[in-house]
Order: C-alpha cells, then structure tokens, then sequence
C-alpha cells in the first residue's frame, strides 16, 4: 500500500468452506511479529463468501512508511475456528 491510500475496497474470497453472516474475519495488524498491535479490523463475510478490507483515513494514518505483520483468523459465533493467515507482511511504501 501507498502511505496515506485509503477507500480503496480490497476483497479477500475464502474457499474450501463456506461462511455464514455468524462469522467474523479479524484481521489484526502489528508493528512486529510478536508486537504491539496496531489495528483490528472484524469484517463480516457477504453471501459470496467475502469480505472487503478497507482503510479509512484515520486507519491509514496509524501506518507511516514500514513493513508491518499482519493475522487473520476465522471466528464462529465469537469462537475462534482457525488461522487463516497465521502471519503475512504488510508493506508501506512511500508516495513520492
């Protein structure tokens, strides 16, 4: 991503299993692996088994140029079911 984008609809389709409008996506994005946590997103998935990320801009502003970690975990009925993106890099690059 771009230092400051924001708006911009990011859909992310699971396959292999179909969610319900009972299940949460939670992204939670960390400076570091095992760092302070930055952000949580919970998205819930439509009837085409996606969900769509998307920054606001004050979300935006919690990330200046940088790489950061991010997780995604599958929650049913508030219970957690599995990691679906047990770590993944997040890249900040500069506008200019």
């Amino acid at each position: 991503m771009a230092e400051g984008d924001f708006g911009i609809e990011l859909p992310v389709v699971l396959s292999g299993t179909t969610l319900v409008s009972t299940d949460t996506l939670k992204y939670t994005f960390k400076d570091t692996k095992n760092g302070t946590t930055i952000l949580t997103k919970d998205l819930v998935p439509d009837n085409h088994n996606t969900v769509i990320l998307e920054f606001t801009e004050a979300e935006t502003a919690l990330f200046p140029v940088g790489v950061y970690c991010y997780s995604l975990d599958w929650y049913e009925l508030g219970n957690f079911m599995c990691n679906i993106v047990p770590i993944g890099v997040f890249k900040v690059v500069d506008k200019a």
